[in-house]
């Protein structure tokens, strides 16, 4: 049986944004589950003793011009965000608490999330933020509210970032395939590849 490719994003990573768009695609064309695991980025950099890119304007600068490069390379639309960096924890949690009962929903939810920051270049980090999304999935005010303080979505978003740091990531995108690893967007063509690989090899 094929094992499914997993899939560490970052809510507010414009290469994690551009890998949600392309990874289900490869996953299908190889019979892959795709598992969405968000977590935060900023747990894997304290990990590392490294500091983000808002730290190093040098590097945000080129992150923010590379990463809308590539998205109009791929004909995906993208914004700059109305406030950057932010922490996108109760987008994870909501995803974390959907997960639990209804995957396909979560992905949805996490595809919305993307959009919302990175298509549209809104923010996401408030209750207030999310409400459009969350009723165009049939969630309410209510829900978002107790996702907030569901504390098996919190263990679930803790685990999920201790995996990562066991899997090695150091950035994100980040993705697990058999006992492959790859960072970045750009690596998805390589997951294809390698799949590939795998398939004619038996």
């Amino acid at each position: 049986m094929n094992e499914p490719i997993e899939f560490y994003l970052e809510f507010v990573s414009p290469f994690a944004y551009i890998a949600a768009k392309e990874i289900e695609k490869v996953g299908a064309k190889h019979g892959r589950e795709v598992i969405w695991r968000p977590i935060s980025l900023g747990h894997i950099w304290k990990v590392l003793g490294v500091v983000g890119p808002a730290s190093v304007p040098q590097k945000l600068n080129y992150i923010m011009m590379d990463s809308a490069r590539s998205a109009k390379l791929l004909g995906i639309p993208i914004a700059k965000p109305a406030v950057f960096p932010v922490d996108a924890k109760l987008a994870r949690l909501v995803f974390y608490a959907l997960n639990k009962t209804d995957k396909a929903l979560a992905k949805k939810f996490a595809e919305g999330v993307c959009d919302l920051f990175w298509g549209q270049g809104k923010q996401i980090t408030m209750p207030e933020h999310l409400i459009n999304l969350a009723r165009s999935l049939g969630l309410d005010l209510e829900y978002l509210a107790r996702a907030a303080e569901d504390q098996e979505a919190k263990a679930a978003m803790i685990e999920a970032t201790k995996a990562a740091v066991e899997s090695g990531a150091v950035g994100m995108p980040w993705f697990k395939v058999d006992d492959q690893v790859y960072w970045g967007a750009d690596r998805i063509s390589q997951i294809d590849q390698y799949l590939e690989n795998s398939a004619a090899n038996g």
